[in-house]
């Protein structure tokens, strides 16, 4: 039996990280646990022509593989994106998310939980691929008087050091998140600057979405109901992020005031009850129930505040890079293929 192709790229990574791991804010346990979890992965892949023959396999997930599969076509041919062996393969999971992701904040600050990687440099959130693992740290964390958040994960981009898989967790997505989540997640594979994670991230994130649009205008047509489905969607989505945006502001404006912090605190309090109860009122302005609900999934803090805004910086920087190429998208991927990171807006950076 050969060797597989990824295991010489895994065993120079597993020394890179070994002579790497004094210098990181991660301690060895952690890395091992991540290098442990990636080889769990890799191992386990499925060409998906046999997944796609596989008996087992129900017709909604054949369909939706077969999706990815179009999808993935389309972004390379289409958008210019990183042409890869990425989601050629499968991974059947015995679990609903691949990992655990995790993200902190004081509580009188918008200032992000930094945690220092090899290769990525600081980032604002940590990844876990076993829950019992980020709870512990979520614990920790909390403990130091901390906001935490911790979500599950169906998705995540190895950024091109390995060909990402298809994962059954990604199969409960539906089809407009799963069309986004992989154009967003090559879009990685495609441009990642070193540092800069909330750029990163909100690039992705409107490439995932104007990309989604170009996706379906191609397959269905704009005056289809799939196409209008979405539009509206991504209408909602800017009313959401409008609220969020004057939300943290005004937390912004608070933590700045020359005020005691049990003081902050209190008047936090009253700020996140205030948005919590006047929320419905902008519920006139969307078009689907989608975003209702958002308040109901988890409490409010600062965590969960900056973990959404690292997907969702103001998309000016973007429209407007996006306009300068002739809303060509596949020219703007492109430009920002050259982009260096003393080029990205002051607004993007973690710290």
């Amino acid at each position: 039996m050969g060797t597989p192709a990824w295991l010489p790229r895994l065993v120079r990574l597993s020394a890179l990280i070994l002579c790497t791991v004094c210098l990181s804010g991660c301690g060895l346990g952690y890395l091992w646990h991540v290098a442990v979890g990636q080889v769990a992965i890799l191992a386990r892949q499925h060409p998906v022509e046999d997944v796609l023959q596989d008996e087992h396999r129900t017709p909604q997930e054949r369909q939706k593989i077969r999706l990815i599969l179009d999808v993935r076509a389309f972004a390379i041919n289409q958008l210019g994106l990183h042409d890869s062996h990425s989601y050629t393969t499968f991974v059947h999971l015995d679990r609903p998310y691949v990992s655990y992701s995790l993200s902190a904040a004081p509580p009188d600050a918008l200032t992000p939980y930094a945690w220092r990687f090899p290769f990525l440099g600081h980032t604002p959130y940590k990844g876990f691929f076993k829950k019992d693992y980020a709870l512990r740290e979520q614990h920790a964390l909390e403990q130091q008087g901390y906001d935490t958040y911790l979500r599950g994960v169906r998705a995540y981009s190895t950024l091109g050091y390995f060909s990402d898989p298809i994962l059954s967790s990604m199969l409960a997505y539906d089809d407009f998140s799963l069309i986004n989540t992989i154009i967003h997640e090559m879009l990685h594979q495609t441009v990642w600057i070193k540092g800069s994670v909330s750029f990163n991230e909100s690039l992705a994130s409107f490439v995932g979405e104007r990309g989604t649009l170009v996706y379906l205008a191609q397959r269905y047509g704009v005056d289809a109901p799939e196409y209008q489905r979405y539009s509206d969607q991504r209408a909602d989505a800017l009313v959401f992020e409008e609220y969020i945006r004057a939300l943290i502001e005004r937390l912004d404006a608070l933590y700045h005031e020359p005020i005691s912090r049990a003081d902050k605190l209190r008047r936090r309090a009253q700020i996140f009850t205030e948005a919590v109860t006047a929320y419905p009122d902008v519920f006139v302005r969307m078009k689907t129930p989608d975003y209702r609900t958002f308040f109901e999934r988890q409490p409010l803090n600062n965590a969960v505040l900056l973990a959404y805004r690292v997907y969702h910086r103001d998309p000016t920087f973007f429209e407007q890079a996006l306009a300068e190429q002739g809303g060509d998208l596949r020219r703007m991927i492109a430009y920002f293929k050259t982009l260096r990171a003393d080029q990205i807006p002051a607004q993007f950076h973690t710290r």
